[in-house]
């Protein structure tokens, strides 16, 4: 018979559901020999028992309450009574150390009001346990040092905070409280960054520039190639809604609604598309050439070497014609200036073909965390962001690829590869995904305990995924 409590010297006795949660009654196994007022030892007598709820962690999609038999006791020399001592649960909280450790780890994950849900308490139990979590983020979380740093900035509780990301494994690494140079040179010193880091990509802010080659001497700086392909787009879009109010109010709003032609690469283009938009820029020359401009820049970095890329963008730069490059920061002189200004980091891109893009997308999760939390600190916050790292980190939370490989044969949920000459390289891919597949379907979400986790802290059970926690507790 399973043991749905599974929790070390506790026995159920009993465990029932009434549809909102689930009643599991327990004894403790574990009686006491000596008298906790006293100290005397063997003049110890039973004396009643006291039921005693606690909260445990959610299994089956459900909120539980462990229904504790407390043993009394009263001791022959002293006359004093006491209760049992309970191993695994938080009195002073009334829950237990595994509910506690749920909702730190989860409290990290999802939102507060969320976690209370799935435990069936007050969102401000929820808030306190948490709390710890956020202590300890801040306290002992000591980021490791990428070959591919990622420096960007976004902006919390009316400040600008520096965002470091690792662009090649596309994992976070830290959130500073400002993007002050001097804390990004703080921060590059501490960690021993000169050490690791073989490149670094950013956007077009100087001091970043700066403070890398102060402290990272010889090591490229990579202008993200979406930065500046912005800026040709911005460029062509100041052009439109410039050329669009010397026409009717009719025809700019259709070029408005028209204008994700503009936006497209040629390519990208169906035919109808195509033959709109050749049909737009023929009546239109100016709107033409600047269209024409911001494709020319996209294919520079189609380029196969960094010498021919210099050639094609040299080529770029004398073709812009003057009608199309006189407006500061609109037209394509900001394009021009910064093509000009932010040359080599631009052109380092064809030896180290790296982007900001994960960074630009983890500023976005960040906002989407606030926004969920509506008003959490910056400590908060940070710690929410880099918990998961944390975990990521573990080695001990890291799937091996054979017990991977044997989660998924012993389930009998997916077909195997009968041939028993298939590639082990071609296997862990097949492996991995159909893992992510599953994943993908459950939302990231634990089935039984509700909890929100990463990919390598998953485990296939039976035609789904569980966290490790609720695989190990038989339900």
């Amino acid at each position: 018979m399973t043991d749905i409590l599974d929790l070390p010297d506790w026995k159920a006795t009993s465990s029932r559901s009434d549809g909102s949660q689930y009643l599991i009654e327990a004894d403790y196994l574990v009686h006491p020999s000596a008298c906790l007022k006293c100290g005397s030892i063997g003049h110890l007598y039973k004396h009643g028992t006291k039921k005693t709820i606690y909260t445990d962690s959610p299994i089956r999609g459900l909120p539980v309450r462990l229904v504790a038999n407390v043993q009394r006791y009263r001791c022959r020399d002293c006359g004093e009574t006491f209760l049992q001592p309970l191993g695994a649960v938080l009195d002073d909280r009334r829950m237990t150390r595994r509910c506690a450790e749920y909702i730190t780890d989860q409290g990290m994950r999802d939102t507060f009001s969320r976690v209370a849900e799935h435990i069936g308490c007050d969102e401000k139990t929820v808030r306190n346990v948490a709390s710890s979590a956020v202590a300890l983020v801040a306290d002992e979380f000591r980021p490791y040092v990428p070959e591919s740093l990622g420096i960007d900035e976004t902006q919390l509780s009316g400040v600008m905070r520096l965002v470091l990301t690792d662009v090649d494994r596309r994992l976070p690494v830290d959130i500073l409280p400002n993007r002050e140079p001097a804390s990004l040179a703080q921060w590059l010193h501490s960690n021993r960054a000169a050490e690791k880091v073989l490149r670094v990509t950013t956007d077009m802010y100087p001091p970043y520039k700066n403070v890398v080659r102060d402290r990272l001497p010889g090591v490229p700086v990579v202008v993200d190639k979406f930065h500046v392909l912005k800026m040709a787009d911005f460029a062509v879009e100041t052009i439109r809604r410039k050329v669009s109010k010397s026409k009717p109010k009719e025809v700019g709003r259709e070029w408005k609604r028209q204008s994700v032609l503009l936006r497209l690469r040629n390519r990208e283009l169906d035919e109808r598309g195509r033959f709109n938009l050749d049909m737009w820029l023929a009546n239109e020359p100016t709107l033409a050439t600047a269209y024409w401009a911001k494709e020319r820049l996209y294919d520079i970095y189609k380029a196969n070497s960094r010498a021919e890329a210099e050639m094609l963008l040299d080529q770029w730069r004398v073709s812009i014609p003057p009608e199309i490059a006189s407006v500061p920061r609109h037209d394509f002189k900001a394009v021009l200036t910064a093509t000009k200004n932010w040359r080599e980091e631009i052109l380092a891109y064809f030896d180290n073909p790296i982007t900001n893009g994960y960074t630009e997308a983890f500023n976005g999760l960040i906002k989407i965390m606030n926004r969920r939390g509506r008003g959490y600190s910056f400590e908060v916050i940070r710690a929410r962001m880099l918990w998961p790292l944390q975990q990521v980190l573990r080695l001990d939370s890291m799937p091996k690829h054979e017990e991977l490989r044997h989660n998924f044969e012993s389930s009998g949920v997916f077909m195997r590869p009968n041939n028993t000459g298939f590639p082990m390289e071609a296997m862990r891919a097949y492996i991995s995904q159909q893992h992510q597949a599953v994943f993908d379907r459950i939302g990231g979400q634990c089935p039984s305990c509700l909890g929100v986790f990463t990919l390598p802290e998953m485990t296939v059970r039976e035609e789904t995924m569980l966290c490790r926690k609720c695989a190990e507790r038989a339900v």
